[in-house]
């Protein structure tokens, strides 16, 4: 339980900035009691409870919490981190200014999260209360300062001006915020509020684990820094700085030491660890058989030490003989007691000696770090390990054989005579064989002094030359060496009981295991002797780093250790942090650099569909890869929020771009926020007044006047489309298949709703299907057998991209089309499977002829000319045709009259024989028809007048008029005479007279589409009503309807101004000239001087002269002329 320290001594205060009342509040003349400027506090809503406010990261809404969910007993509870404790914990800014009324005081408060506490002082008209709980304000006009009661706690006043008067708004216990009338006449709180209490950290702690431990460094930089100006000296090396530690469990709650008394050293405690700096090399495994194993660099207690007395431990940085076992996610998994003590064979670091806790104090924002245990000296112990039966002299070792002897019986148990302490192998005497120990002992042969033996075996190893005898007289320099100095300690008391030996290697009370023997330990934390924090020792002219071996708060140590000031950053950010960053539109890079961090370098996108929420470059066609940057509100600096653009949300990133933020590298635009690092890159390439980028957009317009196809971008299966297979699933395949996209009503999203995305259903026009999802998987089933509420709605999200789409059932818990890479076939796969991208684009439509309605001529590219014979049919005439007095000249103009004009669809015309220049063009004229609803229609004499051939349908010319532009009114054939009204169907008109409509207005449009994509001018004529025998043919001179297949191709010519004037009369006065058909030429009268040119009805140029007599004569071909003469207008004549 925390103890209540209230702000006692708070009292009213006048609000003093942005928009507040300056007197409506009473002045003050204290301050907030124990809480200074800068201290952290908790809000508390009642003093009997541990109610406290906090801000929830996600969402950014204030909160109550229970403190007691955050620390218990002086640890972080479960489940909970200290950047969840940070958003609980406010920092006390204290606001005075001194007035004709006297002095006020006003409070901000930022967490140490960085979010200042700052709210939208609104509520909604009713109740004068907001409906759920208040929330921290995203604009920059939230209010950030406050006042207090000692009785109601905090509260802020806005001003309306004298006409509304002011409103005092206070936080209900349900954290809504909540309005009163404020009399400034008479001021009075409202009694109801709920923050009524604060309590001073100053003196609060946390027993930190290996999980806050890291959630501290991360944080910051990962790395420990010493800023009290109590560090090493700058000979000396200081093992804790310059590293990016990352602490590891030393052990768990419920490991049991058993035997080797590691308990003592707390391994079994949740609150100690190991500290890793991130750094492994290969080294010998665990069992010391082979260098296979990647060993961790820990901060250990080394052997070594500063001082002669072996107190002063050096701290290191070094791997360990045996290292526990972690997973792969750094837990535990393996520590026996057998591992860390009782092993025989074992290097000289022991994994006891590598174990630290910590504790983190809260208010200053630093650490102390206590070693668990110290290498233990060597308090005289047997070496019979290291000096015991020893082989592999070589043959004639008889001088090694009895030094072995003696060596074994100057240190082996005897029931009487045994060595007495202090006494040396060196001056004992033995049997001459050394087969006896026989210092004291009466009798027998003479004895031999164990120097003597030393000496003879000198002697031996001095014989052993050669490459043959390296290795024995290795193994007998290794025995002389390792009894060198042999001693006895402590005498053995009989029996079977050893003595206690020592050798010039190992000495009492300073010697630490080097591998040799096994490991022993010393803890720093025990009833006797507590110690082990890492302090500032000066020695006698330099300070160094080591755990004190007791502890550092008794008072006879204040001048010999000197405890460090600790913290995770090298100087203490300030509030808010310390990046400036221009508010705006950004892509952001990951730029943490971690050797597991596979993504550094890449671009963040939250699309739905990018399950490694990553693309390598900027991506100004994709919201979900841009994201919004905006300051905190009431913060000036280093405090932003991070938006995705596309309002999307992600827990390992832009969920907790919030907070402080700060400069890691101004230039590249790269900085810390809640302990990622990002790069921010300013996207100015987009378009920021696009709202549909992101997905496939169709204008309404586009999508009813296209019909679209849908095939695969991949490189392998380029221009393959989506086609239908006999059970009605999908897959994708050669060919082409058009579809009708209908959109659906525009959706507004994104941080800012100022996107817009659209879905589409999918029509399959060739069989009437729709594509939808059922029973888990796409197929196409029939309009008939859907209703419109089951056709699946797809929305196209651009990928990779702004033209490659994937197409997905549904922007969350949906599933999108991915194609099997073996059997082509489309399945739906969840929306963070790989992905499959698709090209959506209007059907490529044939390219035709267009134009604004006028006057052609219509020529094969065989030279044949489309013209109108007097039964009204079209017919192709050849070239000599035209020398008889058969045709006149508009038997060979057209007049195109544009139907319709679509987005990426064909031109379709109305085609009709030529006008005359004095004629209306709406008037009632000959249009061209396919006669195809006439076929069986028979005349007089039983025949068939509209069909040619094997049941081709004459193209016809038939007298119609214009209602509208899909409606002609056409005169009827038969006998009774009517006209019919004829549209694109059978039905009623709509003007009002309800009279019938009849079908068939297709019939009488055509286009000119493009015969060859490389021909120029060169078309077939389409004629649009699309029954599969549309294309007109030249049989034979008969122009009549077939299939694509031999369609005629031909050139669409302009005519000129002459050909369109020209009139039919064979002998023309004009005034003054007179022009008369002739014989083989053209009489012209009264024209002398002028320039006279003929053309024939093909437009070609037959005769261009000066007339030199009043009455000439000029050679013309048979057939029909024009007369052009200089100064008047052009004539026709037929020439004989």
């Amino acid at each position: 339980m925390i103890m209540n320290k209230r702000f006692s001594t708070l009292l009213a205060a006048t609000l003093v900035a942005g928009g507040f009342s300056f007197n409506a509040m009473a002045s003050v003349t204290a301050g907030p009691g124990s809480i200074k400027t800068g201290e952290y506090t908790l809000l508390k809503f009642d003093n009997s409870s541990d109610k406290v406010l906090s801000v929830d990261p996600a969402t950014r809404k204030l909160e109550v919490i229970d403190y007691s969910t955050l620390i218990s007993s002086n640890k972080l509870a479960a489940g909970t981190s200290l950047k969840k404790l940070n958003n609980a914990l406010w920092k006390v800014t204290v606001n005075s200014s001194t007035s004709v009324t006297g002095q006020s005081v006003t409070y901000s408060f930022t967490n140490k999260a960085g979010q200042a506490l700052t709210v939208d002082l609104l509520t909604d008209a009713v109740g004068h209360v907001t409906n759920g709980t208040a929330a921290i304000s995203k604009s920059t006009t939230g209010n950030t300062t406050w006042a207090w009661t000692d009785a109601n706690g905090l509260y802020a006043v806005k001003s309306f001006g004298t006409e509304k008067g002011d409103s005092v708004f206070y936080f209900t216990k349900d954290l809504k915020l909540k309005s009163a009338v404020y009399d400034v006449t008479s001021p009075s709180i409202p009694t109801d509020g709920a923050l009524v209490g604060v309590e001073d950290m100053s003196q609060y702690t946390i027993e930190l684990t290996a999980a806050s431990f890291n959630d501290l460094m991360s944080t910051y930089e990962g790395k420990l820094f010493f800023n009290n100006g109590k560090d090493v000296s700058a000979s000396e090396t200081n093992a804790l700085k310059n590293q990016k530690w990352q602490a590891l469990p030393f052990g768990t709650s419920t490991y049991t030491a058993g035997a080797n008394a590691i308990a003592a050293v707390n391994a079994g405690s949740e609150t100690a660890f190991f500290l890793w700096n991130g750094k492994e090399v290969l080294a010998g495994n665990n069992d010391l058989t082979a260098k296979d194993q990647k060993k961790k660099f820990f901060l250990v207690v080394d052997n070594n030490c500063y001082n002669t007395e072996e107190t002063l431990n050096k701290l290191v940085i070094d791997t360990l003989g045996w290292e526990p076992i972690f997973d792969a996610s750094n837990n535990l998994t393996a520590i026996t007691a057998d591992n860390l003590k009782t092993r025989s064979t074992v290097a000289k670091r022991s994994p006891l000696a590598a174990g630290f806790k910590g504790v983190y104090h809260i208010a200053k924002d630093s650490l102390v770090l206590t070693a668990l245990a110290r290498p233990a000296s060597i308090p005289v112990t047997t070496t019979l390990g290291a000096i015991n039966t020893n082989s592999g002299y070589g043959t004639g070792s008889t001088a090694m054989d009895n030094l072995e002897k003696a060596v074994v019986s100057f240190i082996g148990g005897f029931a009487s005579n045994p060595p007495a302490d202090k006494a040396t192998f060196a001056e004992s005497n033995f049997e001459s064989d050394g087969s006896a120990y026989t210092y004291l002992a009466s009798g027998g042969t003479t004895p031999v002094s164990g120097k003597a033996l030393v000496d003879k075996a000198n002697e031996y190893i001095a014989t052993l030359t050669g490459d043959a005898n390296k290795a024995a007289k290795a193994t007998a320099q290794n025995y002389l060496a390792a009894i060198k100095g042999l001693a006895i300690v402590k005498a053995s008391t009989g029996g079977n009981a050893l003595p206690t030996v020592t050798t010039d290697k190992f000495v009492n009370g300073k010697n630490f295991a080097d591998g040799v023997t096994a490991m022993d330990v010393t803890q720093y934390e025990s009833a006797a002797n507590k110690g082990g924090q890492l302090s500032i020792k000066k020695l006698s002219s330099t300070y160094v780093l080591t755990p004190a071996p007791v502890s550092t708060a008794e008072a006879t140590l204040a001048s010999d250790f000197i405890a460090p000031l600790i913290q995770p950053f090298a100087t203490a950010p300030a509030d808010g942090g310390n990046a400036v960053i221009t508010e705006g539109l950004y892509y952001i890079k990951d730029m943490m650099k971690a050797d597991d961090n596979k993504y550094y370098g890449t671009f963040y996108d939250l699309s739905v569909v990018n399950a490694a929420k990553r693309v390598q470059k900027e991506q100004a066609f994709n919201p979900y890869a841009q994201f919004i940057v905006e300051k905190t509100a009431g913060t000036t600096k280093g405090n932003y929020v991070i938006s995705n653009r596309a309002g999307a949300t992600d827990n390992e990133s832009v969920d907790n771009w919030y907070g402080v933020t700060n400069v890691v590298d101004k230039d590249n635009n790269i900085y810390t926020i809640n302990g990622d690092t990002i790069q921010l890159v300013a996207a100015d390439d987009v378009d920021e007044d696009n709202a549909y980028i992101g997905f496939k957009y169709i204008t309404a317009n586009d999508a009813k006047n296209n019909k679209f196809t849908i095939t695969s971008a991949a490189e392998m299966l380029a221009g393959q489309t989506i086609v239908m297979v006999k059970d009605s699933s999908l897959k994708i395949a050669e060919g082409e298949m058009l579809f009708t996209l209908t959109p659906s009503a525009e959706t507004e999203y994104g941080a800012n709703e100022d996107l817009i995305n659209v879905s589409y259903t999918i029509y399959n026009d060739a069989d009437s299907t729709y594509l939808v999802k059922k029973d888990g998987n796409y197929r196409f089933i029939h309009e008939s057998n859907i209703a419109p509420a089951a056709i699946t709605k797809f929305y196209m999200i651009a990928v990779d991209t702004d033209s490659t789409y994937v197409l997905a059932d549904g922007l969350d818990a949906a599933t999108k089309m991915v194609i099997s890479t073996q059997y082509k076939t489309i399945s739906a796969m969840d929306l963070d499977e790989r992905n499959d991208m698709f090209i959506v684009k209007p059907q490529s439509a044939p390219a035709s002829y267009k134009s604004l309605p006028k006057h052609v001529r219509i020529q094969a590219i065989n030279g044949d000319y489309a013209a109108v014979n007097a039964k009204n049919q079209g017919i192709a005439v050849r070239e000599g045709d035209l020398k008889a007095d058969a045709y006149d000249n508009l038997d060979f103009i057209f007049w195109l009259d544009t139907a319709h004009y679509e987005n990426a669809a064909p031109y379709t015309y109305y085609i009709t024989k030529g006008v005359k220049e004095t004629e209306e063009v709406a008037a009632s004229r000959l249009y061209m028809w396919n006669s195809v609803d006439s076929a069986d229609v028979k005349d007089a004499n039983k025949e068939l007048p509209y069909v040619y051939g094997a049941g081709a349908n004459r193209v016809m010319f038939r007298t119609a008029s214009i209602m509208a532009q899909d409606t002609l009114l056409v005169p009827t054939m038969d006998a009774v005479a009517k006209i019919d009204t004829v549209a694109a169907g059978d039905g009623t008109s709509k003007d009002g007279l309800k009279h019938a409509v009849k079908a068939g207005v297709k019939n009488f449009q055509f286009s000119f589409e493009f015969a060859s994509k490389d021909a120029d001018n060169e078309y077939n004529i389409v004629c649009q009503n699309n029954n599969g025998k549309n294309y007109v043919h030249n049989i034979n001179g008969v122009l009549a309807m077939g299939p694509k297949e031999d369609a005629v191709v031909v050139n669409v010519l302009d005519v000129t101004p002459e050909d369109e004037a020209a009139t039919g009369n064979e002998t023309i006065n004009a005034e003054g000239v007179t022009v008369i058909a002739a014989n083989g030429g053209v009489q012209i009268i009264g024209a002398q001087g002028k320039k006279v040119v003929i053309t024939n009805i093909l437009g070609q140029t037959v005769a261009n002269t000066v007339l030199s007599s009043d009455n000439a004569t000029i050679a013309a071909p048979q057939g029909v002329v024009v007369v052009a003469i200089e100064g008047e207008d052009a004539v026709k004549a037929i020439v004989k």
